[in-house]
């Protein structure tokens, strides 16, 4: 759904009528989706290259992602910043990668390594961090960089791992509501 603060255009429009058109589960899934991204507080949709392959890479993908929207526009708004956020960015990559292997081995995640992703929850995916984009922009770098950067380093294995086991889970419930959606 759009934002308050973005025109509606037809795009937009035709995504809000799939969805209204989709069952009250695949609704509910999309919302779900919107609430990880503002809880996980960060992604970047329009400058990367989304991953289409499987449930486990667009997981992955929006987990590191999150990060990745402080990081970039901080860097380019407080420059001093910026080796730092390069940095913090390659530790928590690698941190997340590792991680992942390990959840995606276990019965519970193992499937999604080839599980396809319906375009609908990428493109709701990218509509919910666009607007998460927008609104963090908005706010004063020069103060909020700093604490961004702090609290990211702060960040323990344990809270990577809770954020990566959300993601996988929210990707994961979505297929599945969409796939019992559609065999109506």
């Amino acid at each position: 759904m759009p934002s308050p603060n973005r025109g509606t255009g037809a795009a937009q429009l035709k995504r809000q009528a799939m969805l209204r058109g989709s069952s009250i589960n695949l609704t509910k899934a999309v919302i779900i989706a919107m609430a990880i991204a503002l809880h996980t507080s960060v992604a970047t949709a329009a400058e990367e290259v989304w991953p289409k392959n499987s449930a486990s890479d667009v997981s992955i993908f929006v987990t590191i992602l999150r990060f990745r929207i402080y990081a970039d526009h901080c860097s380019a708004k407080v420059p001093r910043l910026k080796p730092k956020f390069e940095s913090l960015m390659e530790d928590m990559n690698s941190r997340i990668q590792g991680i992942s292997n390990g959840l995606l081995a276990s019965e519970e995640f193992m499937g999604m390594k080839d599980k396809p992703v319906p375009v609908e929850i990428i493109d709701a995916l990218k509509d919910s961090f666009d607007d998460v984009k927008h609104n963090f922009e908005r706010l004063d770098a020069a103060s909020i960089c700093p604490e961004t950067l702090q609290a990211f380093s702060e960040m323990d294995n344990e809270s990577l791992i809770s954020g990566l086991k959300v993601n996988l889970t929210g990707v994961q419930n979505m297929i599945q509501r969409m796939e019992k959606a559609s065999a109506r």
